[in-house]
């Protein structure tokens, strides 16, 4: 897939998002967690909604 594909499917917020983060020190491992654990947050306010 090309770049020009995925960024048009992705939000701004999270294109900026990831281009913060491979600009800092933080792992792959570290920023897949963070997102797992955003996600679960998410899920868990629209439950409650």
């Amino acid at each position: 897939m090309k770049k020009e594909n995925i960024e048009q499917n992705l939000s701004k917020e999270l294109i900026d998002l990831v281009k913060e983060a491979m600009k800092s020190n933080v792992t792959k491992e570290e920023f897949k967690k963070f997102l797992e654990e955003k996600s679960r947050t998410n899920e868990d306010k629209s439950r409650k909604s």
